[in-house]
C-alpha cells in the first residue's frame, strides 16, 4: 500500500530530526536473509594506517595513545604552554574545570526564553542545568534537569555542556558565552523541539581527546568516557605515543629522525595541512570514506584517505561561518602564490598563544617573515597605518560576526590584499550541484568512491531541507540516487550508501523505493540506530505500522535514555489506535523530559481517545504553550483537532 506521508509528518519529523546529524561510520557485518545469493556488508578497503608509505611507525592502528602525562616528563615546558592554549583546554570535567563561569543574576541566571525559564545551579562537585515552564493553567510543570558533566570548549568564546546518561551523551540547552559573561540558550537549540541534542562521535572527535563509540550507535560511548584526559592532547597532532615513550624510556638510539612519533615539520605541506584539517576544515558535510570512521585518521597520513569533505559551491559560500578558516585560507593569495606551502602553523604556534600584550607584535612579525618589516607595498596612507600601529592583521584579516554561532566573531582568513566585506552568496544556477569536494592534498579516493561520497552528502543535504523546498529537494535527491545506485552496483553491501539511497528516495517522493532501501540497510546492519531510524520513518510514510513499530521498539532498546524512540512508537500506536500503549510511551518519554512538547501533544490525543476529552484538550493547550514559534503552536493545535474529530 502506498499513501501520502502528509498525515504522519509529526511522527516522521521526530525521526528525521534525530537522524539528520547522525554518524555514518562503518556498521556491523551481519548477513541478510533476503534469498540467495546472500549479501553481506562490504569488508572495509585496505587500511591506510597499514598501507601508506611513511617512515613514521606510530601511524599503525595497534599503537596506543598514552595521554599528555606521558609526554610531560620530557617536554615539560611545551606541555605547560600547550595546556594554556585553547586546544589544550578543549574539554574538561565540570567538577575539575578551573572557574570561568559565574552563577549569579549578573550573569543572567536565571533567564527567560519564550515560555521557558532556564537556570544553572552550582553545588559542590556538580552543576545542574534546569528548564521550567507552566501548564495551560499557569501552574508549574515538572522541570527538565540535566547534570552538566563535561564542559566543551576552551572558554575563549564560551562553553557548552554534555550530560552523560547510561553511556549516552546529550548536549544541555544552556551554554556560557564568555564575551558577554552570561548564560544563554545553546547555539542552534529550539526548546520547542525538545531542548536537548544527541552528541555523536563525529562532534566529539574534535573536542575530546579520546572516546570510543558503541558501534553503530548515535550517541553512546564505552567506559571510560572520555578515555584518559578530556581535552585534546599532544597526540592529536603527533599521533599515538606508546611506541615513542617505550623507545625513549629504553634509551634506544635515534636514526636521522625519530620515526617512533610524527613530527609535523618532517611532513609535506599537504600532510601538515591534513593535521589541522581534521578539526578546522568543517565544510558543509564530512563523509567518512567507505569502511572508515571519523576517529581512524592518524597524523602523518593523507586525511582524504579517511574522510571526504564537501564545502558549499562558491556561489553559495558564506565567508563568515565559524570553523571556516581553513576554507578561507585556501583562497588566500598568500597560500596560492606560495605554491600551497603556507599552512596554519606559518602564523599559529600550535603549542601556545602569545599573551594579549604581545599578540599584535607576534602576528605582525609573522607577516614580516614574507613581506619584510614596514613593507613598502602597503598602499594605505602612512597616517592610517600609524593609527593601526602598522598592524597588517587589522586591515587584511578583519573580524566580523559569525553567521553560524551566536555571540561569536571570526577572523577573515582570506588575507585579502584589498580588504572588503565578503560578497553575499550569489545563489545557484539551475542544474548546478551545490556541494564541491575540498581537496587538501590531492590524495583522495578514486572517482567512483568520490561519486559515492558525493551521493551520500547530497542525500543528507536533501534530507535536511524542509518538505516545502519542492523542486530543489527533489533534484538533489534524484542526483544523489543516481550516484548511489551506481556505487551500490560495485559495493552492494555498503550500508551508509544504502541508507543514503533511502534518504534520497524520500526527497523524490518514492516512498516504496525508500522502504525497500531502508529494509535492505536494516538487514545488513540490524543494530544500527541510524538505519533503524530511517527504516521506521520509511515504514511510517507508507503506513507499514508493524514494521515501524518493530523498528521503534529496537530503538528503545538501543537508546534507553532517548525520548524520540518512545515518541516514534507512541505515534505508531496512535495510528493503530492502541491508545493505552501510546499513552504509556508518552508517559515514559515525559519521565525523561517532562517539557517535551511533542510528547505532551501525543499524550493529549491518547487522553481524548480514552474518554477524557477535557484532559486531552488541557494537555494539547499545554503542549502548544511550550512551542516557541506561533506557526508551530498553530500547527500543533490543528494536528490535535484533526486527530480528535
Amino acid at each position: 500500500m502506498t499513501s501520502s506521508p502528509a498525515p504522519r509528518l509529526l511522527i516522521a519529523g521526530l525521526v528525521v530530526a534525530a537522524a539528520a546529524g547522525a554518524v555514518w561510520w562503518a556498521v556491523s557485518r551481519t548477513p541478510i536473509t533476503d534469498g540467495p545469493p546472500a549479501v553481506v556488508a562490504d569488508p572495509p578497503p585496505p587500511d591506510p594506517r597499514l598501507t601508506f608509505d611513511t617512515p613514521f611507525r606510530n601511524v599503525k592502528p595497534d599503537v596506543k595513545y598514552v595521554g599528555d602525562e606521558s609526554c610531560a616528563g620530557c617536554h615539560a615546558d611545551i606541555d605547560k604552554r600547550y595546556h594554556a592554549h585553547p586546544m589544550g583546554r578543549s574539554a574538561a570535567f565540570v567538577s575539575q574545570a578551573p572557574p570561568l563561569e559565574t552563577f549569579g543574576p549578573e550573569a543572567r541566571n536565571p533567564f527567560v526564553k519564550g515560555p521557558y525559564t532556564l537556570r544553572v545551579e552550582q553545588a559542590i562537585g556538580y552543576v545542574l542545568h534546569a528548564v521550567s515552564a507552566n501548564d495551560a493553567a499557569g501552574k508549574p510543570l515538572p522541570e527538565y534537569v540535566a547534570a552538566a558533566n563535561l564542559a566543551i570548549g576552551s572558554g575563549t568564546r564560551g562553553k557548552s555542556y554534555l550530560c552523560l546518561e547510561q553511556g549516552a551523551a546529550w548536549q544541555t540547552p544552556i551554554s556560557w558565552f564568555t564575551p558577554e559573561k552570561r548564560w544563554d540558550v545553546s547555539p542552534g537549540f529550539d526548546l520547542g523541539n525538545g531542548g536537548r541534542r544527541p552528541v555523536g562521535h563525529e562532534c566529539l572527535v574534535c573536542h575530546v581527546n579520546q572516546v570510543e563509540p558503541v558501534e553503530s550507535s548515535l550517541n553512546r560511548f564505552r567506559d571510560p568516557f572520555p578515555a584518559g584526559q578530556a581535552s585534546i592532547g599532544c597526540e592529536r597532532c603527533h599521533g599515538p605515543g606508546e611506541l615513542h615513550v617505550a623507545e625513549r624510556t629504553a634509551g634506544k638510539l635515534l636514526e636521522k629522525i625519530d620515526t617512533s612519533i610524527v613530527n609535523p615539520k618532517h611532513l609535506s605541506s599537504e600532510l601538515q595541512a591534513g593535521i589541522c584539517a581534521q578539526c578546522h576544515l568543517q565544510g558543509e558535510d564530512r563523509i567518512p570514506r567507505r569502511g572508515r570512521r571519523h576517529g581512524d585518521f592518524r597524523p602523518g597520513l593523507p586525511i582524504e584517505q579517511f574522510v571526504t569533505v564537501f564545502v558549499r559551491h562558491p556561489d553559495l559560500a558564506d565567508a563568515h561561518r565559524s570553523v571556516g578558516q581553513f576554507e578561507q585560507m585556501a583562497q588566500s593569495q598568500c597560500r596560492t602564490a606560495a605554491g600551497h606551502q603556507l599552512n596554519c602553523t606559518a602564523c599559529h604556534d600550535p603549542h601556545g598563544v602569545p599573551p594579549p600584550a604581545a599578540r599584535e607584535a607576534f602576528y605582525v612579525g609573522k607577516c614580516a617573515t614574507c613581506h619584510g618589516p614596514g613593507d613598502k607595498s602597503c598602499s594605505e596612507p602612512v597616517a592610517k597605518r600609524q593609527a593601526n600601529n602598522d598592524n597588517c592583521v587589522a586591515c587584511h584579516m578583519p573580524r566580523a560576526a559569525s553567521t553560524s554561532i551566536v555571540h561569536a566573531s571570526v577572523t577573515d582568513h582570506r588575507i585579502a590584499r584589498r580588504p572588503a566585506p565578503p560578497a553575499p552568496p550569489a545563489g545557484m544556477k539551475p542544474g548546478t550541484v551545490p556541494l564541491v569536494r575540498f581537496g587538501v592534498g590531492g590524495q583522495g579516493p578514486p572517482a567512483a568512491e568520490w561519486d559515492r561520497d558525493l551521493g551520500v552528502a547530497l542525500a543528507r543535504l536533501a534530507g535536511r531541507l524542509p518538505a516545502g523546498a519542492g523542486g530543489t529537494r527533489a533534484a538533489l535527491g534524484a542526483t544523489a540516487e543516481e550516484k548511489l545506485k551506481t556505487a551500490l552496483e560495485t559495493w552492494p553491501g555498503d550500508v551508509p550508501a544504502m541508507t543514503a539511497l533511502a534518504l534520497s528516495r524520500s526527497a523524490t517522493g518514492d516512498w516504496d523505493g525508500r522502504l525497500a532501501a531502508a529494509t535492505k540497510a536494516a538487514e545488513l546492519a540490524p543494530e544500527s540506530e541510524v538505519v533503524k531510524m530511517e527504516l521506521a520513518d520509511a515504514a511510517t510514510a507508507v503506513g507499514k505500522w508493524d514494521i515501524a513499530e518493530a523498528a521503534a521498539t529496537d530503538l528503545i532498546r538501543m537508546s534507553p535514555t532517548g525520548v524520540e524512540p518512545l515518541l516514534l512508537r507512541a505515534g505508531v500506536s496512535v495510528q493503530k489506535k492502541d491508545w493505552a500503549r501510546a499513552e504509556a510511551d508518552c508517559q515514559a518519554a515525559l519521565t525523561i523530559h517532562p517539557l517535551h512538547p511533542q510528547a505532551r501533544l501525543l499524550l493529549a490525543v491518547c487522553r481524548h481517545r480514552r474518554g477524557d476529552e477535557a484532559g486531552g484538550k488541557f494537555e494539547a493547550d499545554t503542549a502548544a504553550g511550550l512551542a516557541t514559534d506561533p506557526r508551530q503552536r498553530a500547527g500543533m493545535l490543528e494536528w490535535y483537532r484533526g486527530r480528535t474529530k
